[in-house]
């Protein structure tokens, strides 16, 4: 066995655990691209994200019907939303107006209001 085939032995043990330990996971296939082979990448629900190269559609259909995930095409079906964020981690939740208008509202506490100096 080459090298190379212990290390996607290994990421693909890295999805199964994360399969394992998160709820609601999907897995979408990721085309070969210039910069990272092609690849089989898991979603939770909560938006958190895995990934790691696979051999061929086929190791990613028997991997997906072993752990009994369902599996996209993520050339044709996109990345869920849920997963927009970094380093596998959803992305927080953008502040409201409200919100916005408060923190850059004067404090007047501070002194700093209308008034000239």
């Amino acid at each position: 066995m080459a090298l190379f085939d212990k290390f996607k032995r290994a990421d693909l043990k890295v999805l199964q655990e994360f399969a394992q330990n998160h709820e609601g996971v999907e897995a979408y296939i990721e085309p070969e691209t210039p910069i990272r082979p092609q690849s089989l990448l898991m979603v939770a629900r909560g938006g958190e994200w895995a990934r790691a190269a696979i051999a061929d559609r086929g190791q990613a259909d028997a991997f997906c019907k072993k752990l009994g995930i369902p599996y996209y095409d993520a050339a044709v079906v996109g990345y869920p939303e849920r997963m927009r964020g970094t380093k596998g981690r959803p992305a927080p939740a953008a502040p409201s107006a409200e919100e916005l208008e408060a923190w850059f509202a004067p404090d007047p506490a501070d002194g700093s209001g209308d008034e000239e100096p």
